[in-house]
């Protein structure tokens, strides 16, 4: 399908950035399950950051209206923080929430990032899914550039143990001309990442840890749960399973 929606649509696309920034808007306060992982992981790379190297630096990509970075802020005051979206509304909100003084914040293209060398974290969170395997190695290729040697990268996206590359087009309200989706097995993306300067790799299936209930809604596709045999909580959006997992390597 050659007019599939893309993660490069979003910056045009103004009704859906409003309802995903209102979406955004639910977690400001209360931190989501999954960015309780990620910041956790964040943790463990800063406490063994040497002061001796200065302060240590994180660059958020796909940042959206700054919910992950604003808990960061609180939980890192040491860290210089840095948000990428290629949303301007996005990044225009954070510029203005007065809780994320202090974090730059600017267009980013994880496409084209001219960075090198530069960051000791990047965080990427829920961005990777929509790309297609070329666009998908280039961004890796670049954020192995943009992170100092011994930098780490983590990510939280569609990634599953299974022998299953999937290739997703889901027609919704929401993405009329339909957004691309992309499950990919671990298998395919560890080799990928040694080939381009990352060892160490860990997945780390995600499920959630408390229930959360259909929206009631038909045409709505909001995250729920559904219970599995061995009492993990699946997180399911419509009819589709989604095989969320925390990835983080590091760049040797």
């Amino acid at each position: 399908m050659s007019n599939d929606f893309s993660y490069q649509d979003y910056v045009t696309d103004k009704t859906f950035l409003d309802e995903y920034n209102s979406y955004q808007a639910k977690y400001a306060k209360q931190m989501r399950e999954s960015d309780k992982v990620l910041v956790g992981l964040v943790s463990e790379v800063v406490a063994k950051h040497e002061p001796a190297k200065g302060k240590p630096k994180l660059l958020d990509v796909g940042c959206s209206t700054g919910n992950l970075l604003l808990q960061m802020r609180k939980l890192f005051p040491q860290v210089e923080l840095t948000g990428g979206d290629l949303a301007e509304s996005s990044l225009e909100e954070c510029r203005a929430n007065p809780e994320l003084n202090g974090v730059a914040f600017k267009i980013l293209d994880l496409l084209n990032l001219p960075e090198k060398n530069e960051y000791d974290v990047i965080t990427i969170n829920a961005v990777l899914y929509m790309m297609e395997d070329a666009q998908f190695e280039i961004a890796i290729k670049n954020i192995a550039g943009a992170l100092k040697p011994g930098g780490t990268m983590i990510v939280f996206d569609f990634f599953h143990p299974y022998p299953q590359d999937l290739h997703i087009i889901e027609m919704s309200k929401s993405h009329p001309a339909g957004l691309r989706l992309r499950f990919r097995p671990m298998g395919k993306v560890e080799p990928l990442l040694a080939s381009l300067g990352f060892a160490t790799p860990v997945f780390r299936p995600f499920t959630l840890p408390i229930d959360l209930p259909p929206s009631g809604g038909e045409g709505d596709l909001i995250t729920y749960t559904v219970p599995a045999a061995d009492g993990r909580r699946l997180p399911f959006r419509g009819t589709l399973f989604q095989p969320w997992c925390h990835l983080s390597a590091t760049k040797v």
